[in-house]
């Protein structure tokens, strides 16, 4: 589904829109009229909608997010770092600690 823009004897109307498959061929279909884009775009419609259906959108949050500037980022290492220190570090029987 997306948001597609039609213009009609001068006015530029918004329409949610899916693709569709019929006899082979792919054709759009209006699911809603979402009317003048100055008076959506004016109400804050469209701004809402996108957020509500954002929700349900990984991505969508990600971006939200970045553009929010809330990305902060927390990082653990891991790997031949964190295992081979523990290794060290755990009293093996037999082992001295003056070497091998």
């Amino acid at each position: 589904m997306f948001v597609r823009e039609k213009n009609i004897r001068g006015y530029t109307y918004l329409y949610l829109v899916e693709s569709v498959r019929e006899e082979g061929r792919m054709k759009q279909r209006i699911i809603r009229n979402l009317g003048r884009r100055e008076a959506v775009l004016a109400s804050g419609d469209l701004d809402r909608l996108a957020a509500s259906v954002g929700r349900y959108a990984e991505r969508a949050m990600v971006l939200q997010a970045i553009e929010h500037g809330s990305t902060s980022l927390h990082t653990r290492r891991i790997g031949a770092p964190l295992l081979f220190g523990r290794l060290w570090e755990t009293p093996v029987a037999g082992r001295s600690s003056k070497g091998c």
